[in-house]
């Protein structure tokens, strides 16, 4: 006879260890393969993490979760958004970068959870998240955000069956077809509220005039290569290749958690980039004054930690970067900033969409042109051009007036 199968609780109990703090373990049966009856037990966290037994019990929700997925999803829909993000936690959030984990939790910590944290899944409505969004008072980009950690949740949830749809997204249950688009889900703008900041070729000239070696080095880097903050802090000796006049962007650092190297995201940000002899005798110039000049160390490197850690480019940046651009009367410079000035540079200097994609070593176009800007100059250009076609003499031409 069919037997259903049935829903487990577990337990949550407390164990002392030897050494540490105590823990809180979480007990259930699982079936192997032959159908047998096995005890299995699993540490939630301890006592310092998760202080009462109601805390803990609270964490193990998560556990339940994934326990129980094959039993009556029923019961597996009384699963809160609170309880989703546990089990988020410890499913999907580990295979993602640690930039990406952390950016994760703040928005879920600090707007997500405090709003919908206990309400059930089935009660998240799709108008009511959109209104709560619009009335956060936040930057569009940031409830555009807020929206897509929001979608990553519930997706997840439709694909461990814990709810039958994602009302972020879409608000279509799973299976019933129809179209999807951007007449479904919650509805967020994430237009800009301003353009990013472009530097023309002249302003970071005047820029580089304001700085000590090191800093210009950083900066002519960024203005003739346009690499990410992360790949500037990432570069070492061995990948500036003098010989072949080329450097290989291979790693990205993160600075958060202690400090993390990491690899390029995608296949196209490892490409190739060219050293110009400008550029090459600036860095072999550097290696001759730096403390740390051998192949595998970086090219920028935290003194003050010995080498064992790049340059931290924030502080850099705030402390010495910034000052010398407002100096000059400009505000606002990032390290994105000479990113977005290197694709409009190139776009100003008549160079194709696709050689500019493949110096920024993005994927696709679609990225790209986000970079690109048409300067005043530019458009005053084109519209020269355009009125001396309509009208090359530059005068109306007389006609009667209509009676």
């Amino acid at each position: 006879m069919f037997r259903r199968t049935r829903y487990q609780h577990g337990s949550v109990e407390r164990e002392e260890r030897k050494k540490g703090p105590a823990v809180w373990v979480y007990r259930w049966w699982e079936q192997n393969i032959n159908g047998k009856l096995l005890h299995r037990k699993v540490q939630v966290g301890d006592v310092k993490k998760y202080p009462t037994e109601s805390a803990a019990h609270a964490a193990a929700d998560a556990l339940r979760l994934t326990i129980n997925n094959r039993c009556d999803h029923r019961n597996l829909r009384r699963t809160t958004i609170n309880t989703l993000w546990e089990h988020y936690s410890q499913e999907e959030l580990p295979l993602k970068a640690l930039s990406t984990q952390d950016a994760y939790i703040i928005y879920v910590r600090n707007w997500i959870v405090p709003r919908w944290g206990d309400l059930p899944l089935e009660q998240v409505k799709t108008v009511e998240v959109e209104r709560w969004l619009l009335a956060t008072g936040v930057a569009d980009g940031t409830k555009a955000k807020i929206k897509c950690v929001m979608s990553a949740l519930f997706s997840h949830a439709v694909r461990w069956e814990f709810c039958g749809h994602n009302p972020i997204s879409s608000g279509i249950p799973v299976g019933t077809g129809g179209k999807r688009g951007p007449s479904t889900g919650v509805r967020i703008s994430a237009k800009r509220q301003r353009s990013p900041l472009v530097l023309s070729p002249e302003q970071v000239k005047l820029g580089l005039a304001e700085l000590e070696f090191r800093d210009q080095l950083l900066v002519f880097l960024e203005g003739a290569l346009g690499i990410r903050q992360g790949e500037l802090g990432a570069l070492r000796w061995l990948e500036c290749d003098f010989d072949n006049m080329s450097i290989s962007v291979q790693h990205s650092y993160y600075w958060r958690r202690g400090g993390n190297l990491k690899s390029t995201k995608t296949e196209a940000s490892a490409k190739l980039l060219p050293m110009h002899p400008s550029l090459k005798h600036s860095l072999q110039e550097w290696r001759s004054q730096s403390l740390y000049n051998k192949p595998e160390d970086f090219v920028f490197p935290s003194e003050r930690l010995q080498g064992i850690k790049p340059l931290d480019l924030a502080s850099v940046l705030k402390k010495r970067i910034q000052p010398a651009f407002r100096r000059i009367g400009i505000t606002g410079v990032g390290w994105h900033t000479f990113r977005h000035s290197v694709g409009t540079m190139l776009a100003e200097m008549g160079e194709h969409q696709l050689t500019i994609r493949d110096y920024l070593r993005h994927s696709n176009l679609h990225v790209t042109n986000k970079y690109l800007q048409a300067t005043s100059k530019t458009k005053r250009l084109a519209q020269d051009k355009l009125v001396d076609a309509i009208l090359p003499t530059g005068i109306l031409p007389k006609t009667n007036l209509i009676q």
